[in-house]
């Protein structure tokens, strides 16, 4: 390995085509020591962490196997030891010296280790479900895939939190259920002297924990830690990373506006925590955006300025100029589809790779109609979510069954899927082999068999009787009134309401699929034929799975981290974007539920490179729907009065809210006519940037106190927020002003004041003002909005 000067080193990525810009310098040059580096979309990440291990090698003289680098993924672990092998001076054998990989990876060999190379086995997948259905059938459940899909990820979430069954306090009789599961399942695996892959994490958590000797081992091993993409940390792989970097020199890289994996149990708090964990840290902003165009970048920063809770950044490009993102109303899914496909063939025609092209998607049941489209006009496409396939979703499939055993009754596991669905009481292992005999001696189809099973009760008779009638009904009805008739009359609305009461899944959530098959079935006449059409579409995206070919078909959480020149994010409809069951969370989970919805769209839109569609089709599941309110917060839509997103958190000790659609941004900011304001005190229609950002037409301002004052941004207004601040207060601070007075907002109309606190620091009051309309108070800064004319006095002031 080559030793360099600092100044030979810069030279020397200089001379392979890296030049850092001074912030990625800083953070390359800080060896000792804590540093958290928030890194914003297309900024050099990768880059800047190579680098900076390439410079505590060459430069500071650290031995390569002195550093611990930790990735997320296997291939970013990969592409990170392959990029430093390719640095000069370094090479392949110096670059595999160094500890790279992922979390679950590292803490495995110092596992193996610390157990002279034993340890069990783990688990396959199957095996997992199989523990899990066998507890759930002892226990008188079905144990279906859905419950154990349901239960594995509830484990799964637990071991990331370090909770273990012990640790479960339960009083409801749901939760009770689950920790006498989860305890089961851990006794079944620890009679099998077997692991799972979450036992990793917390078996490394134990060992670091109970074993100092072991602990100091490993702080001296690994004595430079390096932590790639915090912002997704869990809390077990952050305890551990926390004791092992006991000597101080850890190097953290995130992006606090890009985490959107809470449902995995990571945890923003700990990047934005950092530097109260590890006092002293010096923090470096990569906040220029080499990625994308100016206007995709301005157009996400007005998004992603409407969170309250992040780290202060302005993001800012390199000048390129493009086409600003636009925002299309197609009449609903269907048309939605026709008016995107149509867009880029023309994109194809004109020469662009398809490659180069993301549909990208809230949920997997949204791309349902883009993959019908792309298969109809034989538009090559990769899908690259695993559970992506519209139509093997399991709600799907149960309807698909019900289908093809109306046109053909002797199929023994469409049989076996469906019988419970809704609830006949006829447990397969009971009959499933009496079934087998009974057909081969009779010569019958296995449902006419099933009607002779011996030990049957009545009811149960019964019920094969009305399956078979019903089975016949279906036969002779469309594909739309056969869906019909098996949701409302057969019954399999009624049998959901059953399963997500038991489960404690959201029911709305587990129909969507049904409401998205309506609009699938339209248009095909048969059940033969519409289930040639499945088939059909199945198999394209069999044989497209894993070729990477087309046009790329994505959710926004598996489009972290890539990059395309033409993004199109789909079904930006209300309850979509954000997500229901975003809305139905309750006080601060529902505050932080809704921040990580408005990163997850900032992270689709920050995935363009030159152009960005966004779609809100004006129907969606055959209902009339309104765009998402984060498009409101885009400045590419104009905002309806009525549009709410509203928030009951706390912003420095200070409450602030929405109105008027708009999330009021800031300590004190305030928008004028449902408009967003921007930053500490921000005002205007638009979030802009730094911590004192104003603007007039939705544009992001230079500069930490920059004013935006028209759409290009080429204006600057002379007034600084800080002196309209102080005009507000000179001119207003004496306004008498009592509870129970009325102000009158200028789009909201009269309010009553129902409550007046001083605000510390900056001065002022803040009033709380209950509205007509209005479930919780308006709070806003009385002095600033007086001055905006946002209030004005009404009466007895």
């Amino acid at each position: 390995m080559l030793i360099l000067s600092e100044t030979g080193f810069f030279e020397g990525i200089a001379d392979n085509g890296i030049r850092l810009n001074p912030e990625q310098r800083e953070a390359v040059r800080h060896t000792a020591g804590p540093l958290v580096v928030f890194a914003g979309p297309g900024s050099g990440k990768t880059t800047v962490l190579t680098c900076r291990a390439a410079y505590m090698m060459q430069v500071a003289r650290i031995p390569a196997n002195q550093l611990l680098i930790v990735t997320f993924t296997r291939a970013a672990a990969e592409e990170m030891q392959e990029r430093l092998g390719r640095l000069p001076g370094i090479g392949e054998s110096v670059a595999r010296a160094a500890e790279i990989g992922t979390f679950h990876s590292v803490f495995l060999r110092m596992l193996l280790q610390q157990n002279g190379g034993r340890m069990p086995q783990l688990l396959e997948d199957a095996e997992q479900r199989q523990i899990i259905r066998n507890l759930l059938r002892e226990a008188g459940e079905d144990g279906d895939d859905e419950e154990v899909a349901d239960a594995l990820q509830k484990i799964g979430l637990c071991k990331n939190n370090l909770i273990l069954p012990a640790r479960i306090k339960a009083t409801k009789p749901e939760n009770q259920k689950f920790r006498d599961l989860f305890a089961g399942y851990e006794k079944a695996k620890a009679r099998m002297d077997r692991w799972d892959y979450d036992d990793i994490l917390v078996e490394c958590y134990h060992m670091l924990t109970g074993n100092p000797l072991a602990l100091e081992y490993y702080r001296r091993k690994f004595r430079y830690i390096l932590v790639d993409e915090f912002q997704d940390t869990n809390l077990a792989q952050y305890e551990v990373i926390k004791l092992l970097a006991g000597h101080g020199n850890l190097c953290i890289v995130g992006d606090d506006d890009q985490s959107i994996y809470r449902f995995r149990g990571s945890r923003v708090e700990f990047l934005l925590e950092f530097e109260e964990t590890f006092p002293g840290a010096a923090k470096v902003i990569l906040a220029t955006n080499y990625r994308s165009t100016d206007p995709v970048i301005d157009t996400a920063s007005r998004l992603i300025l409407h969170n309250r809770k992040r780290q202060s950044k302005h993001i800012k490009g390199t000048g390129r100029e493009g086409d600003r993102p636009v925002v299309i109303r197609p009449e609903g899914e269907r048309d939605e589809a026709e008016q995107v496909l149509t867009q880029i063939e023309q994109l194809l025609r004109d020469g662009m790779e398809p490659e180069g092209i993301a549909i990208l998607y809230r949920t997997n049941i949204q791309v349902r109609a883009m993959i019908d489209g792309l298969v109809a006009r034989n538009v090559p496409f990769t899908l690259h979510d695993a559970d992506g396939d519209f139509y093997r979703r399991w709600q799907v499939r149960d309807v698909l069954t019900y289908f093809r055993l109306a046109l053909e009754p002797d199929d023994l596991d469409g049989l076996v899927q469906i019988i419970n669905r809704p609830k006949r009481y006829l447990y397969p292992e009971r009959w499933v082999e009496e079934v087998h005999h009974i057909r081969r001696e009779k010569n019958c189809s296995y449902l006419e068999a099933l009607k002779q099973v011996t030990g049957l009760e009545p009811y149960q008779r019964q019920k094969v009787e009305q399956l078979a009638k019903d089975l016949h009904k279906l036969k002779f009805q469309s594909p739309a009134s056969a869906l019909q008739t098996l949701r409302k009359e057969i019954g399999y609305d009624k049998y959901l309401e059953e399963y997500t009461t038991k489960t404690g899944n959201d029911l709305k959530a587990a129909s969507e699929p049904l409401e998205e098959l309506e609009q699938a079935v339209i248009g095909h006449g048969t059940i033969p034929k519409f289930l040639q059409h499945v088939a059909e579409v199945n198999e394209t995206i069999r044989k497209n799975r894993n070729k990477g070919e087309g046009i790329q078909l994505m959710t926004m959480h598996k489009a972290k981290g890539l990059e395309f020149e033409h993004v199109y994010c789909i079904g930006l409809v209300e309850d979509m974007m954000p997500h229901a069951k975003a809305l139905n969370a309750e006080g601060e989970k529902r505050d932080a539920a809704l921040e990580e919805e408005r990163r997850l769209l900032y992270v689709g839109m920050t995935r363009a490179k030159r152009f960005l569609t966004l779609s809100a089709p004006k129907c969606y599941h055959g209902s009339r729907t309104e765009p998402s309110p984060f498009l409101y917060e885009t400045g590419l839509v104009q905002r309806g009065k009525h549009v709410e997103i509203k928030s009951t958190g706390l912003l420095d000790g200070v409450p602030v809210g929405a109105y008027g659609g708009s999330q009021l941004g800031g300590r004190f900011g305030v928008g004028a006519g449902g408009r967003p304001a921007g930053g500490s005190y921000g005002t205007g229609g638009s979030q802009l940037g730094g911590r004192f950002g104003a603007g007039a037409s939705g544009v992001q301002s230079g500069g930490r106190y920059g004013i935006g004052a028209s759409a290009g941004g080429s204006g600057v207004m002379s007034v600084s927020p800080q002196d309209r601040m102080k005009a507000a207060l000179e001119k207003y601070g004496e306004q008498p002003l009592a509870v129970g007075d009325t102000l009158q907002h200028r789009d909201l109309g009269a309010g009553v004041v129902e409550a007046i606190k001083p605000v510390s620091g900056d001065g002022g009051r803040r009033v709380s003002l209950r509205m007509d309309g209005r479930d919780k108070p308006l709070d806003v800064h009385l002095e600033l909005s007086l001055f905006l004319g946002l209030l004005t006095v009404s009466v007895n002031v």
